[in-house]
């Protein structure tokens, strides 16, 4: 054998050991990816009707457009599968329009919108809103004019408030999927 030979088979021997491993690596099986366990949902159909509660005072008098406010589920809500959303999960809305009461009987006026519920890490968008006037007291204004004078025009109407407690029917506004088992509502 000459060198060129010797050399050529020095080089097929070093090389055949990185080639078998490189042929059983690339046969080897593959260990089967591990799919992530499938997260159970349940569905709340976009148009059931929810009873929310109040848990702030709200008033023409003191609530400016833009003021937020809380509420919380105030019954139970079944649910597929014989699930059910329980009482006490909090929400929130928002104030739309807000004007205090006026001189000469005008009443106050308050509008507010509810925008979402919180079930654990899930907001459910709601539809609803409540608006609504104080009591006029126009007539009384024109009577203690023509009575008094000018000093009847100071009279003035009523601001509306909404108590805390005071419940309202809201409706989800789009389907939403909540994970189950079902997040307990927060403490009060």
């Amino acid at each position: 054998m000459n060198f060129k030979t010797t050399l050529l088979a020095a080089a097929c021997l070093l090389a055949m050991p990185t080639a078998v491993l490189a042929v059983e690596a690339a046969s080897a099986v593959a260990p089967a990816p591990v799919a992530a366990p499938a997260v159970q949902t349940v569905v709340i159909p976009e148009g059931t009707e929810l009873r929310m509660r109040f848990e702030d005072d709200l008033s023409s008098k003191s609530a400016a457009e833009g003021d937020r406010f809380s509420l919380s589920l105030d019954d139970s809500v079944p649910l597929a599968g014989g699930l059910s959303l329980k009482p006490g999960y909090r929400g929130a809305g928002e104030v739309t329009h807000a004007e205090k009461r006026k001189m000469m009987g005008q009443a106050g006026e308050l509008s507010v919108r509810i925008d979402y519920l919180r079930v654990g890490e899930t907001r459910i968008r709601l539809r609803g809103q409540k608006g609504g006037e104080g009591d006029s007291r126009v007539g009384t204004t024109v009577a203690l004019t023509v009575l008094f004078g000018p000093l009847g025009l100071l009279k003035k109407g009523k601001d509306i408030e909404i108590k805390k407690g005071q419940v309202i029917t809201v409706y989800v506004d789009a389907d939403a999927e909540i994970p189950v088992p079902i997040a307990a509502p927060p403490a009060s």
